[in-house]
């Protein structure tokens, strides 16, 4: 069976669907992949992919350059005669789909991985993008077999709104995460990656309580709400807390959070920004808090997922895709969207009982809903569903 997967870029690929990938080239499949090119195509290729190299145009919502976009998805789908097709994020969700219809691909499948900041933001611009964007879903994934839903409100949204067939729509919890790439640190390992990140930040750690943020940094990830919150809490409690962030900045989501200024919030904050760092475990290893006060529609945030993994407490929005990684007050604890005296309060319930508590039933959490290995075996039966070769109703 030949597989191709399209998503806007191949770090998104490599990162959230390495497991799939390695599955499905174990199992003797051939494994393509349609992305936006970057430092990710040699790990892809290295995974036994053929990656082929696409402009998405990822900011971009002229029609000119969707239908030119359509129209290079159809040729390279057409080059490349794949038995499946399975597409991740809007564009390729949409646009993939409609060229595997046109290029006579007999099974293609989406997996929606979060409705973003168009279903966050009501201003009147992005009510008209949403409308738009619902209104293409709604006709693509027509010619969708399977559509996959990474929480179960965004699976309510589509179907409520009858924008998908509920016959073809399958919750999956995420993209999920590797327990044994993800090990539950001991207690002396978890002393180790404190002592190292203290070498690191040139500062001691001690039994100061590390929350990290791992988020891009954009206004609808919680940016504004974490360094604030920092800013806040040293002021009542000085000495007593870290806060580190780690993540790239959007300089392109218009949020006013560039390269050049995020070195003066962190320091008027407070805040250890470290940037993105490919070893993210090794850091969050260390933290006590792992923390995401995001309003940003979700998929399931895999930083959360990979927090659970490592027996973190989680503190993290009341909000679709967040909510799902907290039994609030049992493995941590859920604030109000876009509320910054929720937040500080969810932190400062947070004490060295609770965290120690919380270490297994995070971890346990994580392993009845979140290993990727359900995700992986679903994704491949439905590859192979005969339902996936009639026509979808």
């Amino acid at each position: 069976m030949k597989i191709c997967m399209i998503c806007n870029t191949d770090g998104a690929l490599y990162v959230f669907r390495k497991p799939i990938v390695q599955a499905a080239v174990a199992r003797g499949h051939q494994v393509h992949a349609i992305a936006d090119r970057s430092r990710y195509f040699e790990k892809l290729e290295g995974l036994g992919m053929v990656p082929e190299a696409l402009d998405f145009g990822r900011h971009s919502v002229g029609l000119g350059s969707n239908l030119r976009l359509l129209w290079a998805l159809r040729q390279a789908l057409r080059r490349q005669a794949p038995d499946v097709v399975h597409s991740f994020t809007h564009k390729p969700a949409i646009y993939g789909t409609l060229a595997a219809r046109m290029a006579g691909v007999r099974a293609r499948l989406v997996t929606i991985t979060g409705l973003g900041t168009l279903f966050t933001n009501h201003d009147l611009k992005s009510r008209i993008l949403r409308f738009a964007l619902v209104t293409q879903y709604r006709f693509a994934l027509r010619f969708a077999h399977h559509v996959f839903f990474q929480n179960p409100d965004d699976l309510a949204y589509f179907v409520d709104n009858g924008i998908v067939n509920p016959a073809k729509a399958i919750l999956t919890n995420g993209s999920g995460v590797d327990l044994e790439e993800f090990d539950l640190p001991s207690p002396a390992a978890v002393q180790d990656a404190r002592l190292s990140l203290s070498g690191e930040l040139g500062a001691a750690l001690g039994d100061r309580t590390l929350v990290v943020f791992p988020a891009r940094g954009v206004r609808e990830k919680g940016f504004h709400l974490f360094y604030d919150a920092a800013r806040q809490i040293h002021r009542l409690m000085p000495g007593r807390y870290v806060f580190m962030h780690l993540g790239l900045v959007d300089n392109a989501s218009g949020s006013g959070i560039t390269g050049q200024n995020i070195a003066a919030y962190a320091k008027d904050c407070g805040v250890h920004y470290l940037g993105f760092k490919d070893d993210i475990g090794r850091y969050m290893a260390a933290a006590d808090i792992v923390a995401l006060p995001s309003y940003y529609r979700e998929g399931t945030p895999r930083s959360m997922i990979e927090a659970l993994a490592l027996g973190k407490v989680v503190v993290t929005t009341d909000a679709p895709g967040c909510r799902e990684t907290v039994i609030d007050g049992w493995n941590g604890h859920l604030c109000k969207p876009a509320d910054g005296h929720s937040f500080i309060a969810a932190l400062l319930k947070v004490d060295t009982a609770f965290a120690a508590a919380a270490r297994q039933r995070s971890r346990a959490l994580c392993e009845a809903k979140f290993d990727v290995r359900h995700l992986v075996a679903l994704t491949l039966e439905k590859y192979g569903d005969p339902v996936a070769a009639a026509p979808p109703a």
